[in-house]
């Protein structure tokens, strides 16, 4: 799995972080989305796009339900 292309040292800010599924809403930011960030879907609440994910506790890095599963073992989230 270290081999994984969607692995680019996110457990640097990602390793051990408390995650939470939930709905995605928009965010007060400049954009009217997010990406996964291990595989760059997109969040958003349009209909085509991943509307319901893992994110941080502050909101701010999505993660998309099939990289968490793929995942979630080896970043040890609680």
């Amino acid at each position: 799995m270290m081999s994984d292309w969607r692995l680019r040292n996110q457990e640097m800010y990602l390793k051990n972080k408390v995650l939470i599924l939930k709905d995605y809403k928009n965010r007060t930011t400049s954009t009217d989305h997010d990406h996964c960030e291990f595989c760059f879907d997109k969040f958003s609440e349009k209909e085509q796009d991943i509307q319901r994910g893992y994110c941080t506790e502050d909101n701010y890095y999505w993660i998309c339900p099939g990289c968490y599963e793929d995942f979630k073992e080896l970043f040890q989230w609680c």
